[in-house]
């Protein structure tokens, strides 16, 4: 079975509405049917990639110049031809065809991106910063991050750049304009919700506190929708994304100075708090038979948070620099 013009239809209609989960899920079947199917997919969303910039490309009705195209492309002998000759064939002249379609606005695009200006803005160590975007959506920017944005919005996306770090985003509903955070090859898709996004050197972890996004790992077939209270962590090198439960995960503490736990495990607790006080934690005993913790804290220290913790438990916790051991009270 062969990628037909009603899966391109489709296709280009989930580009242009990335927040209908229905019809992500039913490209993403149709992706699976065969690899020419994958092929056509990635090709296709090359190209849209190539002209989603282009500001004069919001008054184009794409999905009535994709099936234009395609009845174009139907009526060519050399299409047939291509056609004989299969599937590879097809998709290189569709893709040489299309393009006709978009050279003159991704000329415009390249000479457009020379003028906006783009802002990188950096956070060092110990310190946090806020940015307030042209449509006054906010990034909130933890120690250690770099942002890259442009000075003004351009096209039909709003589209930021993550370099490094660990930054949580309030972005306001724009159903016409997306906001795109970009990742190396991977991006988040949103209209209006809050979340964070944490990039390390191999791993990209994403939370939503309010509302849906789409995730889009580079190098991979998945596009997850997130939706609030749901995370995910990819590893870029392994292309492997394990989902995970954002109830304990306080991944916005550094944001809010508060960290909430619910019937968490001791386990838990540790690694989050290895997270917020920037400490390491060594466990001498099991602590798997513990009960379930459940506390909220409100900018506490360390040292008061360690407190409540032996005395909830039989433990004996010793501190020492950024080395902390805890180990069964005999």
């Amino acid at each position: 079975m062969k990628p037909d013009e009603d899966y391109l239809r489709k296709i280009v209609l989930l580009l242009n509405e990335p927040d209908n989960v229905e019809l992500l899920h039913e490209v993403e079947a149709l992706r699976t049917l065969s690899p020419d199917h994958d092929t056509f997919y990635k090709e296709v969303v090359n190209l849209w990639a190539a002209s989603a910039d282009v500001k004069d490309l919001q008054h184009i009705n794409v999905a009535e110049a994709t099936e234009r195209l395609s009845l174009k492309l139907k009526q060519s002998p050399r299409y047939v031809a291509a056609q004989r000759g299969g599937i590879g064939v097809t998709l290189k002249w569709f893709m040489r065809a299309a393009a006709v379609l978009v050279t003159g606005a991704v000329g415009y695009w390249m000479y457009m991106s020379r003028q906006v200006e783009f802002i990188t803005k950096s956070t060092g160590p110990n310190v946090r910063d806020t940015l307030v975007l042209a449509d006054r959506s906010q990034i909130f920017m933890d120690e250690n991050t770099t942002v890259r944005y442009p000075s003004q919005w351009s096209g039909s996306q709003r589209r930021v750049y993550l370099e490094t770090g660990n930054a949580f985003f309030s972005v306001s509903h724009d159903k016409e304009h997306p906001f795109v955070v970009q990742m190396q090859q991977s991006t988040v898709t949103v209209l209006g919700t809050t979340f964070n996004i944490r990039l390390r050197q191999n791993e990209i972890a994403v939370s939503v506190k309010t509302g849906t996004v789409m995730f889009e790992p580079g190098g991979t077939k998945e596009n997850p929708v997130l939706r609030a209270g749901d995370g995910i962590v990819f590893n870029t090198l392994a292309r492997t994304l394990t989902t995970v439960d954002v109830t304990n995960e306080n991944s916005d503490a550094w944001l809010t100075h508060e960290l909430v736990f619910t019937d968490a495990s001791l386990r838990e607790v540790l690694s989050t708090l290895e997270e917020y006080y920037h400490v390491r934690f060594v466990v001498v005993d099991s602590i798997t038979k513990f009960k379930k913790f459940n506390a909220t804290f409100k900018n506490n220290s360390l040292k008061e948070v360690l407190d409540v913790l032996a005395a909830a438990y039989p433990v004996k916790i010793e501190t020492k620099d950024s080395l902390v051991v805890i180990q069964g009270n005999p």
